[in-house]
């Protein structure tokens, strides 16, 4: 091998080892910023109606501000199910640490309600369909640490226009 073939092969690995250092920044950047900042989840199901469709919505949920507190009644999360910690759901905040939420047992049979207080270190969420919805009625208050996110920003693929939550 010719010194002129090892200076082009040099080159050659140089560049090529430049790019997939480039791609490696790019991909830890993507990681880094989708466990820890932002993330983009595609949602489903009928327990979020009519706030959400039954497919074809993504919404831009921020993963940081549920590390600081900063959720309340009203919010939208998407949390880790506490039945079945592979799935991930969607649904709304009803009530934090230390308030009182009363909510429908059954909705599909009857009017009774009860009473709760959220427990320290829990949340209470409901989906928007009560008809149709597995959430804290059913499994009780959610520990904070299965919070993975709030949602800011939906946008569905039936409509142009996007819209904040």
């Amino acid at each position: 091998m010719s010194l002129r073939n090892q200076k082009e092969l040099t080159i050659i690995a140089k560049e090529a080892f430049s790019k997939m250092f480039l791609v490696a920044k790019s991909l830890c950047f993507l990681h880094v910023t989708n466990t820890h900042v932002f993330t983009v989840a595609s949602l489903y199901g009928p327990s979020m109606l009519p706030t959400f469709n039954l497919t074809g919505d993504w919404a831009l949920a921020e993963r940081f501000s549920h590390k600081l507190g900063k959720v309340g009644a009203g919010d939208i999360v998407i949390l880790k199910s506490p039945v079945e910690p592979r799935k991930i759901m969607t649904k709304r905040v009803i009530g934090v640490e230390g308030d009182s939420v009363t909510y429908v047992v059954e909705p599909k049979n009857s009017d009774r309600t009860e009473t709760i207080v959220v427990p320290k270190g829990h949340i209470w969420v409901e989906g928007d369909n009560i008809y149709n919805s597995k959430d804290s009625r059913n499994f009780g208050a959610v520990p904070y640490g299965l919070l993975r996110g709030k949602m800011l920003w939906k946008v569905s693929l039936f409509s142009s226009l996007a819209c904040f939550c």
